[in-house]
């Protein structure tokens, strides 16, 4: 199966999580997967929502179709690497990983040549694609 991508370069302002997750929610469709639209949106949220938040670095968003699973990358400027946490219930952010980690079948970071970092998550889409639970994997896969 060849590899079908997508990818969108954006600075840092809350309009990017609005404009990436509408791009994700396209792009399933256009690649005809209604069932992974929902995990594949929130995950692209959360990522670009950090990048956002914690980075404040212009990023990049590139979703790929390949063997049966979708991957989501999100590429910016600063080297830390998202560090999942538990939120206090009553806390209104800090669950942006959790959630990722619910929605993907794996995740992970690893730092970008030339500096930065790429945050990514895969979504099976071969069959149910999710929510699949938590799975980390902390830059151990290779990008497609």
């Amino acid at each position: 199966m060849p590899t079908t991508e997508t990818s969108l370069r954006a600075a840092p302002s809350t309009e990017a999580v609005e404009l990436t997750r509408r791009l994700a929610a396209r792009t399933m469709r256009s690649w005809n997967l209604l069932k992974a639209e929902e995990a594949v949106t929130a995950i692209v949220a959360e990522l670009v929502a950090n990048v956002v938040q914690h980075a404040c670095t212009p990023l990049e968003l590139r979703l790929a179709l390949l063997d049966g699973k979708v991957r989501i990358e999100v590429r910016d400027r600063d080297d830390r690497l998202p560090v999942p946490r538990t939120a206090d219930i009553l806390a209104e952010g800090g669950r942006g990983m959790f959630l990722v980690e619910v929605y993907s079948t794996r995740w992970g970071a690893e730092g970008a040549p030339g500096g930065g970092k790429v945050v990514w998550a895969e979504v099976d889409v071969d069959g149910d694609p999710g929510p699949h639970g938590p799975h980390l994997s902390r830059g151990t896969s290779p990008r497609p």
